[in-house]
């Protein structure tokens, strides 16, 4: 390595430095808003639904919480943005709320090697659940 080279890595050095330093305080400066507990537990007729999904889902910001229900119907929410890491919970306010339990139906192998299988998948819940436009769950 040539002196010239050196002394121009030696000038940068320092501003890369600076760099790896300053960028994590930079980026972790934002606060993420308070989630707050948020479980339930889904019945259908007064019996327990399991392995439906639960979303909770807000017109005022974009901090979704999903969940599913063990065999007794009970779920935890879980905000899905990445920034909470799997934190349980949601964040306090109002939401719609959509339920579903896909399961699956017939398969059909595709007509060649090239055509994809067709897997048809079901809701076991009555279809108004499973959309916030007609659930009524709020």
């Amino acid at each position: 390595m040539n002196s010239l080279m050196l002394q121009r890595l030696l000038l940068k050095l320092p501003l890369v430095l600076l760099c790896l330093v300053a960028l994590p305080l930079a980026c972790n400066g934002k606060k993420l808003p308070t989630i707050v507990k948020a479980e339930g537990t889904v019945t259908l007729d007064g019996t327990a639904v399991e392995n439906a999904t639960v979303s909770f889902l807000s017109e005022k910001h974009p901090y979704h919480a999903v969940g599913n229900t063990n065999a007794q119907g009970k779920f935890v929410m879980r905000v899905i943005m990445a920034e909470y890491k799997g934190k349980t919970g949601a964040l306090p306010g109002d939401y719609r709320v959509e339920i579903s339990k896909s399961v699956m139906g017939d398969k059909k192998p595709g007509a060649s090697d090239d055509e994809p299988i067709t897997i048809n998948l079901r809701n076991e819940l009555p279809m108004q659940y499973a959309s916030i436009a007609s659930s009524g769950l709020k």
